[in-house]
């Protein structure tokens, strides 16, 4: 169940992500040229709004009561990049011209898929709960 709730969370927050920065990319390319355009969005909107819908996923994951939540909100955005990478070079490499909900599809896929990974590989993360190891105990 942990898998499918880091699942969704991931998936959410990336659509809402890949939805939110495209309008304020266009607000803010009103009156410039395409390079500075293109340069503005992926070097500004892009990663500050990423940046801020991984904080909501931390969010999100904290308030279902996610323990440890930081090892998936970490791991979570990492791998959903690398498969939404995957996933955009697979699609120009094939030469395709898809429409544009295709882009929200793969990065919504890619999160899913990021944040499940990101939850299976820390799922046995726990820490030490007993604290011996700052008491000088090893039990």
């Amino acid at each position: 169940m942990r898998v499918v709730a880091a699942a969704v969370v991931g998936a959410v927050c990336a659509a809402a992500w890949w939805l939110s920065f495209i309008p304020i990319g266009q607000s803010l390319c009103r009156g410039t040229s395409a390079i500075g355009c293109v340069g503005l969005i992926f070097l500004w909107v892009a990663p500050i709004s990423a940046v801020a819908w991984a904080v909501v996923a931390w969010a999100l994951l904290r308030l279902a009561r996610w323990r440890p939540v930081w090892p998936t909100a970490v791991l979570g955005p990492i791998g959903s990049f690398v498969l939404a990478l995957a996933g955009a070079l697979t699609i120009v490499g094939m030469r395709a011209q898809p429409p544009e909900i295709v882009g929200v599809l793969v990065v919504t896929i890619a999160a899913g898929t990021g944040y499940a990974l990101a939850a299976v590989v820390t799922a046995g993360y726990g820490g030490r709960r007993d604290r011996a190891e700052h008491h000088g105990q090893d039990g």
